[in-house]
């Protein structure tokens, strides 16, 4: 039984690879010529991997003027532009103000990045990765673009594994984020690793105020992906009396058919409760 089980799990992540794989193929949206783009590279001092940082600007950005909360977005090589184009046309709907985007490129494997706990030699890199977002990362967009410096001026939003690394943000690191999207997380990794790390955190997290922002879709596989997910939108629930916490199960669609649906609905729900 356990034989099949594991069999099972395998063949499912393997399911998820190859959809990852397709996705990065498909033509990808084009960036929005109406608002400003820049980018530079910023080598990690805690793993020594150079990443690629694209900065979306709204529109007449004007740092002097107003301090601009930030959006920073995991597997930016595949999520930027659509991400920074519905971040405008949502702001511009509810007529506030938008977002700096940042897009976060690959620089070691994601599946090192994006993961909190090592079970292989491709994964663990999490605690560096974020060493580097917190210390870095965030503190030249702070001195660079004079963006708001508070934790409620911070989001990030992730998917499947970079969904997990936001959960881990969420958990293990509460200081630096008050906004967080986390989309179809790979809440399965390392026997449900997430859910142990929120029994040991509960007592220091649950009264901040925060969004959260769970999605998934409603044909992932139920054992590996909504179970998992369900329980831990659960616990947040019932213990977390200071979040605005919503969530969305797109019906029929799949890990990666559910991934701009639930951006588009993250994104809608980050601007219309924002703290």
């Amino acid at each position: 039984m356990k034989t099949l089980f594991i069999h099972s799990a395998l063949m499912t992540i393997s399911l998820i690879l190859i959809a990852f794989i397709f996705s990065s193929c498909i033509k990808k949206e084009l960036f929005d010529p109406s608002l400003q783009q820049e980018q530079f590279d910023l080598k990690s001092n805690a793993n020594g991997a150079t990443y690629n940082i694209r900065v979306g600007l709204p529109s007449g950005f004007d740092p002097a003027s107003k301090k601009y909360a930030t959006l920073y977005v995991l597997d930016g090589e595949n999520d930027f532009e659509f991400v920074s184009n519905r971040c405008n046309e949502i702001s511009s709907s509810m007529g506030v103000t938008n977002v700096v985007v940042v897009s976060i490129g690959y620089g070691k494997n994601r599946s090192i990045d994006y993961t909190p706990t090592k079970v292989s030699s491709v994964t663990g890199g999490g605690p560096d990765f974020f060493n580097f977002i917190e210390t870095q990362l965030i503190t030249k967009m702070q001195n660079d673009y004079h963006v708001d410096t508070t934790r409620s001026g911070r989001v990030i939003i992730g998917h499947s594994y970079g969904g997990l690394f936001g959960t881990y943000a969420l958990l293990a690191h509460n200081h630096v984020f008050g906004n967080y999207l986390l989309l179809s997380p790979s809440l399965w990794y390392d026997h449900k690793v997430c859910l142990k790390m929120e029994k040991e955190s509960e007592s220091i997290n649950k009264n901040q105020k925060q969004i959260i922002y769970m999605a998934i879709g409603g044909a992932e596989e139920a054992d590996l992906m909504l179970n998992p997910f369900n329980e831990f939108y659960n616990v947040i629930q019932s213990n977390y009396i200071n979040s605005k916490l919503s969530k969305n199960i797109e019906p029929n669609k799949s890990h990666m058919g559910s991934k701009n649906p639930n951006i588009t609905k993250s994104l809608n729900y980050y601007f219309q409760n924002r703290l």
